[in-house]
């Protein structure tokens, strides 16, 4: 870890080199004593993000709304390499896709905190309604249950209206 003493996750780059805005998310996640499983689920999902931004030519300073409302499609497609018989099966469940979401926008607060203007903005817009953007994005679905529809956050013991 850069600058604690504390062992913590890296990301490795395509250039096999530890990606430091990463290393520093991770450090700082580590710093402030979060658990070692979140931290161990953000790095891979960060290795994740940082694929999709290699595979779509992106920067991680050119992101906005609409990347990241691709990055979360592209993350619930099927498997590749897969021989598609009945329904197309998501990839990952959409916890796992509402995590990768989490620890990606968790990114880009972290550096908007410390100055950078871009990952302000986007915390900024990301924050200040999903809904909105959610329904922008493709393959998302809408009005999942009664309970998200009712503002209730509750899945399991919220009855349904």
């Amino acid at each position: 870890m850069p600058s604690f003493g504390l062992e913590s996750w890296t990301l490795i780059g395509a250039d096999l080199r530890p990606v430091p805005e990463v290393d520093e998310y991770l450090a700082w996640l580590t710093h402030n004593e979060r658990s070692p499983n979140t931290i161990e689920a953000y790095a891979f999902d960060l290795k994740v993000f940082w694929s999709y931004l290699v595979e779509r030519g992106l920067d991680w300073t050119s992101v906005g709304v609409m990347e990241i409302g691709e990055f979360a499609a592209w993350a619930r497609q099927p498997a590749r390499r897969t021989a598609v018989l009945r329904e197309e099966k998501a990839r990952r469940t959409p916890r796992t896709v509402n995590r990768m979401l989490t620890a990606v926008i968790g990114f880009y607060e972290f550096h908007g905190r410390r100055g950078n203007e871009l990952a302000k903005q986007l915390v900024v817009q990301t924050r200040s309604g999903w809904g909105a953007i959610a329904r922008s994005w493709p393959a998302s679905p809408r009005n999942a249950s009664a309970a998200a529809r009712s503002g209730c956050r509750c899945r399991r013991s919220c009855p349904r209206r």
